[in-house]
């Protein structure tokens, strides 16, 4: 499968200039079958500040999913890409807003959606958003693939959980930090390492407010090789990856095998 990572520099809330960049940059796009194309988490605003939620342009989740479902028509890939939705408040007290990842299929058609798990709270994620309730995995001509969304990174247990259904490429969709660059590329290795499993995450570059972002969207492989990366600019990072070469890493040094019981590890 064609990974085609698109590593951006998000204009801070401007959706309509940030949808006209994803374009832009997919413009000559003429991806082999199947695809995958991946946006950044929160592709068409940046993050949203926990003193000014209601920044949030009205509609922003149906115009992304449109866009989304057209960028998907256009290429015949495979599109995700992370958006925010509305909903009631949680129990918790924070302000209802989803972040969502959302797949469409080549005809423009939504696939799956997956709510993130881990608000970031260091951030003050957890004020602004219901984290998501559910680990969701789908399929693309016989690739297992496991959606998560920045923050996610940093609990392997998500991971694991999805290497249990099978999942042979995990996405990781970001905005993370240049101050803690070292941990996004040391992280994302090690879930590729420990899952045996195809690791591709996607990052911002440029500034949002006060944050700077490095970009580095990296694929990995099964054995924490670089199959592709990106630098420090606006690009699309791209990489051919082998499900053959996922299953016979696996059947050669069976490491996922080994591994007992959930309930061993949580007594």
């Amino acid at each position: 499968m064609d990974l085609h990572l698109v590593q951006m520099a998000i204009a801070h809330g401007k959706p309509e200039l940030n949808r006209a960049k994803v374009s832009a940059l997919t413009a000559a796009l003429k991806p082999g079958k199947p695809a995958l194309l991946v946006l950044p988490e929160l592709f068409s605003t940046g993050y949203l500040e926990v003193s000014s939620p209601a920044s949030m342009p009205p509609g922003l989740a149906e115009a992304d999913r449109q866009f989304l479902s057209g960028l998907a028509e256009r290429t015949g890939a495979w599109v995700a890409g992370s958006t925010v939705e509305t909903g009631p408040a949680g129990a918790d007290g924070n302000l209802g807003y989803r972040n969502t990842s959302l797949l469409f299929g080549p005809d423009g058609s939504e696939q799956a959606a997956y709510r993130k798990v881990h608000p970031f709270s260091y951030g003050g994620e957890d004020r602004l958003f219901e984290r998501g309730r559910e680990i969701v995995t789908f399929t693309i001509e016989g690739w297992v693939v496991q959606p998560s969304i920045c923050y996610d990174l940093r609990f392997p247990e998500l991971y694991r959980a999805g290497s249990s259904r099978g999942v042979h490429l995990i996405l990781v969709q970001a905005n993370w930090p240049e101050a803690r660059h070292l941990h996004w590329e040391t992280l994302l290795r090690a879930r590729a390492i420990e899952n045996q499993a195809y690791v591709a995450g996607v990052n911002c570059v440029g500034t949002q407010g006060e944050l700077r972002f490095a970009g580095g969207s990296v694929i990995f492989s099964p054995k924490g090789e670089i199959v592709a990366q990106g630098d420090a600019s606006e690009c699309l990072v791209r990489g051919k990856i082998d499900l053959e070469t996922c299953k016979q890493w696996r059947k050669h040094f069976p490491a996922l095998r080994d591994r007992l019981p959930g309930e061993f590890y949580a007594s």
